[in-house]
């Protein structure tokens, strides 16, 4: 299934690259390539999406599921938002060969710029690398997917997405 916004797409996939790496189902060469363009909001070659075989499995499900013959930006962001964390968790289950915590997007608050961006996720406070989006802000409400911050989100789906994580901490939004 044809993915309409293929670069908002490979910033929430790419992310996850290093356990495809280390499958030997992507190469480190052909990661860099691609996370190359997509800094550049540049799309990397047709077809390269189908290294992520469970994403677009999903992504195609949630298309078919709302009647749709593409995968637009509102399927791709309801996947890895809100429905992401139990495909890892299923995956982690049946191959336990990364970490499911780390692999997972959750909402933040970007706390400090530097040379990376310091976010607030229900995680704690972490460093995430910056190169996905334009300039941030001190208190911008941002998606974090492994090191790197994917997006920035409006502060409804940023606590939508904190009171869906199973933790024990305060929700930053309230």
């Amino acid at each position: 299934m044809e993915i309409i916004n293929r670069v908002l797409f490979f910033k929430y996939a790419l992310p996850c690259a290093g356990t495809l790496i280390e499958r030997g189902s992507l190469t480190k060469k052909e990661f860099e390539k691609m996370l190359g363009l997509v800094k550049k909001e540049k799309e990397p070659e047709k077809g390269c999406e189908n290294v992520f075989k469970v994403a677009m499995a999903h992504l195609t499900f949630i298309a078919k599921e709302k009647n749709k013959d593409k995968i637009d930006d509102e399927i791709i962001r309801e996947y890895f938002l809100f429905r992401h964390d139990e495909a890892v968790d299923e995956r982690f289950g049946m191959v336990g060969d990364f970490d499911p915590i780390e692999c997972k997007t959750y909402p933040g608050i970007v706390r400090d710029l530097k040379e990376d961006a310091v976010v607030e996720t229900p995680l704690g406070v972490k460093k995430y690398k910056k190169v996905f989006v334009g300039e941030l802000k001190v208190n911008d409400v941002v998606v974090v997917h492994r090191d790197f911050v994917v997006e920035k989100i409006s502060e409804t789906i940023g606590k939508k997405m904190w009171d869906l994580k199973k933790t024990s901490s305060k929700n930053i939004f309230d």
